[in-house]
């Protein structure tokens, strides 16, 4: 990830990057069980929104399928999800981002300290780092912060945004 911004938690990291980073002409797929903080910050967003069946890559794939027309499409997940701990299957999940030009937003509050080799999460867990555009994390939990959150991101999806946005 090459940029970042802090905040207070990552319930305010989740409840503040999709308003900005998408508009109605955009849509929003998130993983049905995805934590309450993302779904808050999701209904934020002027964006399209849909829900897909938890961990089904058919029916992912269908929805971006029927939402090629989107100006941009963001696929969002957990890493690890926090009421049964599964894990995402990002690597199918990187590959449709791929197949259909979409961004992969990741949630890593229950990984981000002690997945992966080096604690760096579900990304380095599956050998698949710098496949994420944006991670979205906790201070806390892990880290042994009493609180904090924050986003990374890399810089080509804020440049398409602004790119995108100075459009007439």
């Amino acid at each position: 990830m090459e940029d970042a911004i802090l905040y207070a938690a990552c319930f305010d990291a989740n409840g503040g990057i999709f308003e900005q980073l998408t508009n109605p002409d955009d849509v929003i797929i998130s993983d049905e069980l995805n934590h309450a903080s993302i779904i808050d910050g999701i209904r934020l967003s002027k964006a399209k929104k849909m829900r897909y069946t938890h961990m089904d890559m058919a029916d992912l794939e269908q929805k971006l399928k029927d939402n090629q027309d989107a100006r941009q499409r963001v696929i969002v997940t957990d890493g690890v999800f926090s009421m049964d701990g599964d894990v995402a299957p990002l690597k199918e999940i990187c590959d449709l981002a791929d197949k259909y030009n979409a961004i992969v937003f990741m949630d890593e509050c229950h990984a981000s300290g002690f997945f992966g080799p080096t604690g760096r999460g579900t990304e380095e867990a599956q050998g698949l780092s710098g496949r994420v555009d944006i991670i979205n994390s906790t201070l806390g939990k892990a880290l042994g912060g009493s609180m904090g959150g924050y986003t990374t991101v890399c810089i080509a999806v804020l440049q398409k945004r602004i790119k995108c946005e100075r459009k007439p």
